[in-house]
């Protein structure tokens, strides 16, 4: 496996302890949350500035992306049950496979399609599983999830395209939205209403170090050195190990049955169009010396 794939894995590694951690601190405004830890992360890359010299389409698709991915992934964890919030966000890798093709030169095969049939069919159980009410907030929070799924695809797949990029312009991303994101809090509200607590802190700064920091860094590696299809293929282990840190540290919340049903259709619906392309590489490499 090469170091773009093993990049990868880190990655999905430190993003499975986000929605735990995320969890923890609900009760801080999410402008505010985001805001904090975006700039605790954008921290170690600070001293690279010179290097942020970009066209202006770059930042705007890479702010838009990050600033837009955090808040509404926060403020849904705020809204509703986060488990299903969490399922719903891990859309995000199989929106990576399908769109692929929109961004590069590769394409799609029926395992793709199947997979992402499956990988939805995976999020409908998981929210069927959840108490039938007409609560707006928990309505909302589970669209605000799917929009966060969606624009995470595209921040990975537009930045992929830009392979001039130096990664400490991940730093320069952070530090606009979490500035963007810490203006629009001060502007909307008291900002001496909600003081964070020591452990609100280090659990802020945990997560600017590792799954909303680092982990922004060897992203941006893998995706420039990887086949973001089987990239976004590994991501579904995030789901898994999410779940997992989310049933071991947080009482109210219990992994059952159904869960791991939902978790086996959307990795498996995932895995089946990288199998799929395998043999269809094979089969080529069959016939051509034939030819």
């Amino acid at each position: 496996m090469n170091k773009a794939y093993l990049s990868a894995l880190l990655t999905i590694l430190m993003w499975s302890s986000l929605a735990a951690l995320t969890i923890t601190i609900t009760h801080i405004p999410s402008l505010l949350s985001v805001g904090l830890v975006l700039i605790f992360a954008s921290l170690p890359g600070l001293k690279y500035w010179r290097q942020w010299k970009l066209p202006l389409k770059v930042w705007l698709s890479a702010i838009i992306g990050m600033f837009g991915y955090h808040y509404l992934l926060f403020d849904a964890f705020a809204r509703s049950p986060a488990m299903s919030v969490n399922m719903i966000q891990y859309l995000w890798p199989l929106f990576i496979v399908l769109g692929t093709p929109l961004f590069s030169h590769a394409k799609l095969n029926l395992g793709h399609v199947i997979g992402a049939i499956l990988g939805f069919s995976g999020v409908l159980l998981t929210l069927a599983q959840e108490p039938i009410a007409f609560n707006i907030d928990d309505l909302f929070g589970y669209g605000e999830a799917f929009i966060a799924a969606l624009l995470w695809a595209f921040y990975t797949l537009s930045n992929r395209r830009y392979t001039q990029m130096p990664m400490s312009a991940v730093a320069g991303f952070c530090l606009v939205s979490g500035i963007l994101a810490l203006s629009s809090y001060a502007l909307t509200n008291d900002v001496s209403a909600v003081i964070p607590s020591s452990f609100d802190l280090i659990t802020i700064a945990l997560l600017g170090l590792g799954p909303m920091g680092l982990s922004f860094y060897t992203w941006d590696y893998a995706i420039r050195h990887g086949d973001t299809r089987i990239i976004g293929a590994l991501a579904y282990l995030a789901p898994l190990l999410s779940v997992i840190w989310m049933a071991t540290f947080i009482p109210e919340i219990t992994l059952s049955p159904i869960h791991l049903v939902t978790l086996f259709l959307i990795i498996g619906g995932a895995y089946l169009g990288q199998v799929i392309e395998k043999r269809k590489q094979e089969l080529l490499a069959k016939i051509e010396p034939a030819a």
